[in-house]
């Protein structure tokens, strides 16, 4: 498996995990991939300092509206899978938000640009979007409970980092849907959930096969790798 650059990002890259040297597993699978690329991008910086165009952000936003569905697919999916029956109940708890909450947000962002009926339930999908969306659904119906962990945690955290990273800012926006679209990846639900999931790859990594854990670093690392693609994306 290869990064945007073609860099090797399987486990003979990354050398396998020892616990007693490598700490926790979550921040191992983190410093293994190019977080920076997907946490600090162009988009994000620009985002940061109030530049960021309004037709680029459309551009993510119709994009990223068709995860939507595939998120939610992946969240009940790794629900399904999970060990326990509170594990399911706090997955099932974030596929009521993405199915109501964030859906909410998204079509009242969608009338305030101006986005047609069109260009938000059946636009041309970017490449990005689609291999992204095809990897997610994979990762988890070709695995188990860790290999969904992997994308879903990989995923929520880049967003609240780089998040958390424009709202250290402390600006205010003009455009509210850029205000809100912060809001929603910094509030304090938002930070217990991706915290439970960061977790959960503690919890559970390091009692896998190291077959398993190599598998899971590059599903993590493939994800990061997609995030930060998605963001190049929004400028084509």
């Amino acid at each position: 498996m290869t990064d945007r650059s073609g860099s090797e990002t399987t486990a003979e890259m990354t050398g396998a995990y020892d616990p007693d040297a490598d700490g926790a597993f979550s921040e191992w699978l983190r410093d293994r991939s190019d977080w920076e690329a997907a946490t600090r991008h162009r988009f994000v910086a620009e985002y940061r300092d109030g530049d960021l165009p309004d037709d680029v952000f459309e551009r993510y936003l119709v994009q990223d509206y068709q995860f939507l569905e595939a998120g939610a697919r992946l969240t009940a999916h790794a629900a399904s899978q999970a060990h326990t029956m509170a594990e399911m109940n706090t997955l099932a708890e974030s596929l009521t938000v993405l199915t109501g909450g964030e859906n909410d947000y998204f079509q009242r962002a969608f009338d305030e640009l101006g986005v047609p009926e069109a260009g938000r339930e059946a636009p041309k999908v970017h490449p990005t979007t689609a291999a992204f969306n095809d990897f997610m659904l994979r990762a988890a119906t070709e695995g188990a409970y860790e290999e969904s962990l992997a994308v879903t945690a990989a995923a929520e955290w880049v967003y609240r980092d780089w998040c958390s990273h424009v709202a250290d800012a402390g600006a205010e926006f003009d455009q509210w849907y850029l205000d809100e679209w912060i809001e929603i990846h910094v509030i304090d639900e938002f930070e217990t959930y991706t915290d439970w999931l960061i977790d959960q790859l503690d919890t559970y990594g390091p009692r896998l096969s190291p077959e398993r854990r190599a598998r899971v670093a590059d599903i993590f690392a493939r994800t990061v790798d997609l995030e930060a693609a998605f963001f190049d994306a929004a400028y084509e």
